[in-house]
């Protein structure tokens, strides 16, 4: 059977590809464009905004559904147990003060370890069918994971979970930094980040729905919930390779012009040089050495941190704020996290438009410091109910956003994957953390979260500073010297150190 690639990908496919990512010299410009191979260089022939927003539909119809559906089964495989704790899973494996949490970060350990060498080796592999084959592999574990009877097979499930899941965010948004560029990235990330705040909505109706099978052949609510959220994830991994192409040049549902006029679209923002596009071992050293990854990985970790305990702990706190049932609890997680996901794809269309990435980060921010003090204050149920809006959209803007400012400002292919891949290993590993935030006692731990956020603040607001500095020095030709003597190949080989590149504030 076909896949969505148009051609078999073999080595000589992949030469093919490797050259049809950068337009090929020609003694003459106005030679025919006949394919991708001999698409004249991108700076002499420009896309019309018609037809760049024809060829992005098709992306979108294409890629983007495919990848939300598969993050949202993502998600809710992780998570669920949030909502299984609520319907006895504790009660029924026995599990000691402290036990949960241990089981919910756990999963953390193993997801970091893999997620930058994941980036490292995804395109020499085939993209689509890499991450098809993780999908699958935890999809089986998630639904295996409700057949688990004591604490050490929960521990094991969820390392195996981490193990598998490592990949597919980090390697989804490289993915997509393939087909998008950096006027249309932020959008499309916001329509796949978003999905977390849509998997609470799925996951809570979800899990309102498998409550009343508690007791069905014998199974409580919590076995009901992990196995019914796991099934699916296996079927989709099946489906990937047949609706995601491994790459622009050999995706089948893709003109020839449209190929064309893709790269040209990439390159007329950032050039057609080869490192571009492709891993060269100088641009990843450049990444661990630059100041600024470092700088986003420490400034989503305190993000990161408060995502994933409020999305598990989401549920325990609303229970906590009045007498309601646990079906009733599911069914108020719904509205917070619609909301939450209505502002961040707001945002994200305002961000790629103005190309502004630190104002709705440092806002978001706020917004979610200032739901953290609502919920302190305990000025009653709808205080601190509504404290858990603010809170959503902060988190889900401000790492959403920061997940598309990376690869913005990151060019070289070899420098954006090692600081993507850096950015999700730092910044996931505060999952590790972030369930015991919550172990014994609400208040201490959203005081705690206040401050992570402010020191989230302070860093996000350096590198506004920095990158605002940058584009002003630039735009005073202060360091039009570095062009001096070089070939145009080797300008834009420069990438973000080109005096002619403008990074995203």
């Amino acid at each position: 059977m076909a896949t969505a690639d148009d051609v078999p990908y073999t080595k000589d496919a992949a030469a093919s590809e490797e050259k049809a990512s950068w337009p090929q010299n020609s003694d003459s410009s106005s030679a025919r464009i006949e394919t991708v191979e001999n698409a004249p260089p991108p700076n002499r022939i420009t896309v019309d905004k018609a037809t760049e927003r024809a060829v992005l539909r098709k992306l979108d119809y294409r890629i983007v559904p495919m990848v939300m559906w598969v993050y949202l089964m993502n998600m809710m495989d992780r998570v669920n147990i949030g909502n299984a704790r609520l319907f006895g899973l504790e009660e029924d494996l026995n599990l000691a003060n402290g036990q949960f949490q241990l089981a919910v970060s756990v999963l953390f350990v193993t997801y970091c370890l893999f997620e930058a060498p994941s980036n490292m080796i995804i395109k020499r592999l085939r993209p689509a069918r890499y991450l098809a084959g993780l999908t699958v592999a935890w999809g089986f574990v998630a639904t295996f994971s409700a057949f688990v009877n004591n604490f050490a097979a929960l521990v094991a499930c969820r390392l195996l979970l981490g193990l598998f899941e490592a990949g597919f965010f980090p390697g989804v948004v490289l993915y997509l930094s393939m087909f998008y560029s950096r006027r249309s990235l932020a959008l499309r990330i916001a329509y796949f980040y978003g999905t977390a705040a849509a998997s609470g909505v799925a996951g809570g109706l979800v899990a309102y729905g498998i409550s009343f099978m508690d007791g069905d052949h014998g199974w409580r609510a919590w076995r009901w919930i992990i196995l019914i959220n796991g099934l699916p994830t296996i079927i989709t991994g099946f489906v990937i390779p047949f609706v995601l192409p491994n790459s622009p040049e050999t995706a089948k549902f893709l003109t020839e012009e449209d190929k064309i006029n893709l790269i040209r679209i990439h390159e007329s923002q950032v050039g057609s040089a080869r490192n571009l596009r492709e891993m060269e071992w100088p641009d990843v050293k450049d990444g661990l050495k630059d100041w600024t990854t470092w700088a986003y990985c420490f400034a989503l970790f305190p993000m990161l941190t408060m995502l994933y305990s409020f999305v598990v702990f989401l549920p325990t706190i609303i229970h906590g704020l009045g007498t309601w049932t646990a079906t009733e609890v599911q069914a108020m997680t719904v509205p917070v996290y619609a909301v939450g996901a209505i502002v961040y794809i707001t945002c994200a269309r305002l961000s790629d438009l103005t190309q502004r990435r630190g104002y709705f980060i440092m806002g978001s921010i706020v917004s979610s410091m200032a739901g953290y003090g609502m919920l302190i204050a305990e000025k009653g149920s709808a205080v601190s109910y509504a404290g858990t809006f603010f809170v959503s959209i902060g988190i889900f803007v401000s790492a959403g956003i920061s997940f598309a400012w990376v690869p913005t400002n990151n060019p070289r292919y070899g420098k954006r994957a090692i600081s993507t891949g850096l950015h999700l290993t730092i910044g996931n590993s505060s999952g590790v953390a972030s369930p015991f935030l919550f172990q014994d006692s609400f208040i201490p731990g959203y005081a705690a979260s206040i401050g992570m956020l402010g020191f989230s603040l302070c860093l996000n607001i350096l590198l506004h500073l920095h990158f605002k500095r940058q584009n002003r020095l630039r735009d005073e030709g202060k360091f039009d010297h570095l062009m001096e003597g070089k070939t145009e190949e080797e300008i834009e080989a420069m990438g973000e150190k080109s005096p002619r590149f403008r990074f995203a504030t």
